[in-house]
């Protein structure tokens, strides 16, 4: 078991920050067209239909980038409220900004040093 900010790092670098790869937007496309009734395979159109209006693939893997941080961040508060076992992981999340790797704690311009 690792620490808690190995836990943090970990994260942001595999879960937060993974969400600004561009290839992983034509991932979601594909495997959508593959797979179209696999669950969230409703996400590859809904991707086309963002480009095809003008939307940069940079400001969609932000948009995710901010729903993965949201994500991290409510379920380790979740672990504390309701909690579980014996409250180990008290406040976890209020620690999560604190490790973006970039030192700007999630801010804009802080993708750019990932």
């Amino acid at each position: 078991m690792g620490t808690r900010a190995e836990l943090l790092k970990h994260l942001w670098h595999e879960v937060i920050n993974r969400q600004l790869d561009v290839a992983g937007l034509h991932r979601l496309v594909e495997e959508s067209k593959r797979r179209p009734d696999d669950p969230f395979a409703d996400v590859g159109p809904a991707i086309e239909r963002l480009l095809s209006l003008g939307a940069s693939e940079r400001d969609i893997c932000l948009v995710q980038r901010h729903s993965a941080y949201e994500a991290v961040f409510q379920t380790l508060y979740a672990l504390r409220d309701p909690g579980v076992d014996d409250g180990s992981v008290f406040m976890l999340h209020e620690s999560l900004l604190t490790a973006d790797p970039s030192g700007r704690e999630g801010r804009p311009g802080s993708a750019d040093a990932v």
